[in-house]
């Protein structure tokens, strides 16, 4: 018998309501370290879904209502091929899960799959359904740019390579601030998130780095990826197989990992949305 969903889905919820304004979104982001959260109205039901991608697209508008996606949900009975179809066809990383009453009551995102994928298709190797399709960028790239490229590919993470085109590191949008300390500026302030009870993490604030940069007047410095990069990432090879994977991007909380051919060589790389296509 297939899994439901009622056997994967996360039950410990942090939700927005409507109205309310985006910064108060990003602000649930920030204090819970996570990168997206069902939104309901003033009566608790279910409306749509806010991620921190629906906020850097839409960087500008103020208000959450306008830029939620009312997207649809699922329920606890479905079964996780279902779950996994709507994910991808949203071409997103979260999906609420709501009963009867249109109460949200879970949510789902690549990561609650990965047990059950390791179980069931751990022996499928990477090379069956990682993606081709990557970025790489020379290790003497400004990060600026690399932040540009972010908002021109919707890209969030770029593996690193040298001259000679072999891989020497990882960079991902929270990377960006690595080397800036963003507790000392008045870039918080400045955007009006700043509450002194609020218990303000680096992890959560890394969340929202693209959010910061467009909605304030922050520059990132003239220093080259290689000196905010990832030096010793965690990656898997083609013929390494999904249960490898999902057992790294589990432990380590990873929605992606570069996939190498031969010693240094990039081939692509392992989204965990890559790995819901096994269930279809």
């Amino acid at each position: 018998m297939s899994a439901k969903v009622s056997d994967i889905m996360s039950r410990d919820l942090v939700t927005a309501i409507v109205p309310s304004t985006t910064e108060d979104v990003v602000k649930k982001i920030i204090q819970n370290n996570v990168t997206g959260v069902p939104v309901v109205n003033a009566s608790g039901k279910y409306v749509g879904m806010l991620s921190r991608k629906d906020i850097f697209e839409n960087s500008g508008e103020d208000q959450a209502a306008m830029v939620l996606r009312k997207s649809r949900a699922c329920h606890p009975d479905d079964s996780i091929e279902d779950a996994a179809r709507e994910i991808l066809s949203q071409g997103r990383r979260h999906i609420a899960v709501i009963d009867d009453e249109n109460n949200v009551v879970g949510i789902l995102t690549p990561q609650n799959f990965l047990e059950q994928i390791s179980r069931s298709f751990g022996d499928v190797p990477v090379s069956k359904i990682y993606t081709r399709k990557v970025l790489p960028v020379w290790d003497e790239t400004p990060i600026s740019l690399v932040h540009y490229a972010t908002q021109l590919t919707g890209l969030y993470a770029f593996p690193v390579v040298n001259r000679e085109g072999d891989f020497v590191g990882l960079i991902t949008d929270r990377d960006l601030f690595n080397k800036i300390d963003i507790q000392n500026q008045t870039v918080i302030s400045d955007t009006g998130l700043v509450d002194d009870q609020d218990p303000w993490t680096w992890d959560g604030i890394r969340n929202v780095v693209t959010y910061l940069i467009r909605k304030t007047s922050i520059t990132l410095p003239d220093i080259p990826a290689r000196d905010v990069m990832i030096s010793s990432p965690v990656y898997v090879y083609l013929h390494d197989t999904l249960s490898r994977a999902t057992k790294l991007m589990k432990e380590k909380n990873f929605n992606q990992l570069p996939v190498l051919e031969g010693r240094d060589k990039i081939a692509g790389m392992l989204y965990d949305t890559n790995l819901l296509e096994v269930l279809l």
